[in-house]
């Protein structure tokens, strides 16, 4: 089971709304490549999987970075809208899940994590502005049910409707 990338699950839900994964941008024009982890700014970011940095940190949009991963899996991870990474993370650092990686950036009033998932069998730049509607290149997937299936770190995780343990 793959690590969640923040320490804790949004309370605004990144499946509904302009957060979620396929949401109309710019009128329609375009699609949402992702789905939005709103967090505080400085929020830590935790790799999901065990893998390698490709590429980055890069600018993204407007004053936040992107950093690109490939996982063991095959898959490739775009952590988008951060602010910094992580002491010691560079292009061909091996992590570990769970390790901490970057912190959570903020542009003019949301701060969030970005988080892009790739199936791993495309080559090239992730950005694509010819390729509609999602302008990201064709191995692009939805990685919502990716995000519900990882598990917090350091934290038990319990279904709805269970009874939490208590004295």
């Amino acid at each position: 089971m793959a690590t969640f990338p923040l320490p804790f699950i949004p309370t605004l839900s990144y499946k509904t709304g302009g957060r979620r994964f396929g949401a109309n941008r710019d009128g329609g024009k375009r699609k949402h490549a992702a789905c939005d982890l709103i967090a505080p700014k400085g929020t830590e970011i935790y790799a999901v999987e065990n893998g390698k940095v490709t590429y980055g940190p890069y600018l993204f949009y407007h004053g936040t970075y992107a950093i690109e991963f490939r996982l063991d899996s095959g898959k490739v991870v775009r952590y988008c809208e951060i602010e910094k990474v992580a002491s010691g993370i560079a292009v061909g650092s091996t992590l570990t899940e769970g390790t901490l990686i970057a912190y959570v950036g903020k542009m003019y009033v949301d701060s969030m994590l970005h988080f892009e998932l790739y199936d791993g069998s495309g080559s090239g730049a992730l950005t694509v502005r010819s390729n509609s509607p999602y302008q990201r290149r064709s191995d692009l997937i939805n990685p919502t049910d990716y995000l519900d299936g990882c598990a917090l770190l350091g934290a038990v995780q319990y279904p709805v409707g269970c009874a939490l343990p208590g004295p």
